[in-house]
């Protein structure tokens, strides 16, 4: 299994283990589904779409140009919203599609 790992990342910061969550639970191993989540956070970050949203398997995620915000998409699980960087969060879906590539190439 993939680990999720990307550059600048921080084990142990509550927003980068969260992304590595969201990576891990609600992108997986699809790289058709994680473009799809590219191409719309690329929207919002550069074409001021305004914002997008989306509950996937674990997480719903709400994109604004700068700031993403990773919910969880259970309440009973305990865990708290956590905000990310948009930048972020792109740098590290971009380096699990590069992994994913890597895996099956």
């Amino acid at each position: 299994m993939m680990v999720p790992d990307w550059p600048g990342r921080i084990v142990g910061d509550e927003g980068h283990d969260r992304i590595a969550a969201c990576l891990v639970m609600d992108i997986q191993n699809a790289p058709e589904w994680a473009q799809i989540v590219l191409d719309r956070l690329d929207a919002v970050i550069n074409s001021g779409e305004g914002h997008w949203e989306m509950a996937m398997n674990a997480y719903i995620l709400k994109v604004d140009p700068a700031i993403c915000e990773i919910a969880p998409a259970y309440e009973e699980h305990g865990e708290e919203i956590v905000w990310v960087p948009s930048s972020e969060f792109r740098t590290a879906l971009v380096t699990w599609i590069k992994q994913m590539d890597k895996s099956t190439g």
